[in-house]
């Protein structure tokens, strides 16, 4: 009835989730060092997972349940805490300038306005998480020395897909944090991110699309996703050379894609269509370093760190540092990790910064690092249920005075139930026996009937995203450099630029402005371009905290084709 004392806590695991593997790690820290005491991997179900987020979660659950399984976890004991990602596409993620030494108080009151300016979604339906980064103060050009504060959100919808996961596994929620921010913390604890005013880009290669980070001190300063990642390549090598999807993934290992020979024909064929993409991705990295650049003045690049399942394509570091010029590394987060080299193979190593990330704790690392918790509220309670909406009423008993009953209705009693018990005997059980048999096999025949059904859906949906993806390899989909660069171009003096997001046919920028003449200029500046067909200033407005500064929030529509008609013409003749 009673405990005494604190209460052992379990296991703290992190857990990668994407479409190609669900992964499980556990670390311990000893006095030899960081030991990785335990790692399990498993294929993720078909279709339980959409564009780096959880469609099924009591399937993902029960991967889990099994990865804890069959890592050798022991069963019994207090549930393990298990700490999971969500993919940086999903999280809005915006800094802002602060002065140094506000209160927490205060410092709470300010973020939590910006985050109602800037966040495109109802704040009652968001998780937010913030962080300062010391490594960013400063004194501007007013001579206030300020500091930056890095703000992240999310829909609460997708923090409750982690809750049913874990619900389903059996277990415990712990953080829930980006994967970006994850594969930063994995690179810190390996030492990769150098001293303080190292710079390095950090390119988080993932399934659905690849995260760009720009980091000093490991501190992001600049990001942005793209949305070209593994799946994009496994599609492209799948219809060049006319083989399944899985095929194609088997073949990434053994693309000679740079200083390599090809070994026949078809090899060469498959590293011709892995070049143009991952030139596309190299083209996004400059325009990254590029966009940056134009915003903080001219900054030194000390490497390019890859990390995430692209990773598992040979020489890729070399090709991208031959395009871009700068040194190129594989983020190998376990080199100076104790670990049996048998369970965990070379060239899976980089692939594994996000999910070490995850399960490192923060005061392992010797510099300071990013540690948001976009579950740090916990598991919000639902006030308006619509399913509590029946009211049960208290049942009251009748009271039954015994001594009323009469000789005559005894009797009368005995003589229904006894004719009742030979009606029931006679025809009415036999008949439902014979019902109940028909109704068994009725119900055997729909299972295999629902069975093949879900079949087909599966394989139809699987067949949609393809094409999906091939759509997009073939040109129907954007390639958003032209708008970048008109977005650099219509960039005036006294603006400076805090988040650029794409959708179907927009492009929301976001940032800050001396006046607001500059907003204004910006938006004109931005219709003259051939590639937007329409600029709207959403707001522009200065706050209570910052009356000097001018917060805004501009939507460019994307004209459908970007290329005047007969540079068009030209490329396509080209190809």
């Amino acid at each position: 009835m009673f405990s005494f004392g604190k209460k052992k806590p379990g296991p703290t695991i992190g857990v990668d989730i994407n479409s190609d593997s669900i992964t499980m790690v556990q670390l311990d820290k000893t006095r030899a060092g960081i030991e990785l005491a335990r790692f399990a991997c498993l294929p993720t179900p078909a279709n339980t997972i959409k564009e780096g987020l959880i469609a099924d979660a009591n399937t993902v659950g029960q991967v889990i349940l099994d990865l804890i399984s069959q890592s050798g976890l022991p069963p019994g004991g207090p549930a393990p805490l298990v700490n999971m990602t969500v993919p940086a596409q999903a999280v809005v993620i915006r800094l802002m300038p602060v002065p140094t030494g506000m209160p927490p108080d205060e410092l709470a009151e300010v973020v939590t306005q910006e985050a109602t300016n800037h966040v495109p979604f109802p704040i009652s339906d968001a998780n937010l998480d913030w962080s300062l980064m010391p490594a960013t103060e400063r004194t501007d050009a007013d001579g206030v020395r300020r500091v930056d504060v890095i703000l992240a959100a999310v829909q609460r919808s997708l923090i409750d897909a982690c809750w049913r996961c874990a619900d389903s596994a059996g277990v415990k929620l712990g953080k829930v944090e980006v994967s970006s921010l994850a594969a930063i913390r994995g690179l810190a604890l390996a030492g990769f991110l150098g001293s303080t005013g190292f710079t390095s880009m950090v390119v988080n290669l993932r399934q659905d699309a690849t995260d760009i980070n720009i980091v000093r001190s490991a501190m992001p300063l600049f990001g942005r996703s793209v949305i070209i990642g593994i799946e994009t390549l496994t599609e492209a090598v799948s219809r060049s050379l006319e083989v399944d999807f899985e095929t194609a993934l088997g073949i990434l290992p053994e693309l000679p894609l740079f200083g390599v020979t090809p070994q026949d024909q078809r090899m060469g064929q498959a590293a011709q269509v892995a070049r143009t993409i991952f030139s596309d991705i190299t083209d996004e990295l400059e325009r990254s370093l590029e966009f940056y650049q134009s915003q903080v003045g001219d900054v030194k690049l000390d490497q390019i760190i890859l990390t995430g399942p692209g990773c598992m394509v040979p020489n890729l570091d070399q090709f991208i540092a031959s395009r871009m010029g700068f040194k190129t590394i594989f983020g190998d987060v376990m080199r100076d990790m104790i670990f049996d080299k048998a369970l965990v193979v070379d060239r899976m190593r980089p692939i594994l910064a996000s999910l070490i990330g995850s399960a490192v704790e923060p005061t392992w690392i010797a510099n300071f690092t990013v540690d948001l918790d976009l579950n740090k509220e916990g598991r919000v309670p639902l006030v308006f249920d619509a399913r509590a909406t029946q009211i049960i009423e208290e049942r009251r008993p009748t009271p039954i005075s015994w001594m009323k009953l009469t000789a005559v209705g005894g009797v009368a009693a005995l003589v229904v139930t006894l004719l009742a018990y030979v009606y029931f005997q006679m025809f009415e059980i036999p008949r439902k026996n014979s019902e109940l048999q028909t109704l068994n096999l009725k119900m055997m025949e729909t299972k295999l009937d629902l069975e093949s059904v879900t079949k087909l859906k599966e394989t139809n949906k699987t067949l949609q995203m393809r094409s999906k993806v091939l759509n997009y390899l073939i040109g129907k989909s954007k390639r958003w450099s032209p708008y970048m660069d008109a977005l650099s171009a219509s960039t005036p003096e006294g603006v400076h630029i805090e988040n650029v997001s794409f959708a179907s046919n927009e492009m929301r920028i976001q940032g800050m402005a001396s006046d607001f003449s500059s907003v204004s200029k910006m938006a004109l500046a931005l219709e003259t371009s051939p590639v937007i067909a329409q600029s709207n200033i959403d707001y522009a407005t200065r706050g209570n905290k910052t009356p000097d500064v001018v917060s805004f929030s501009l939507t460019a529509a994307l004209n459908n084709n970007p290329f005047p008609p007969k540079i068009s013409a030209e490329k396509r003749d080209v190809r």
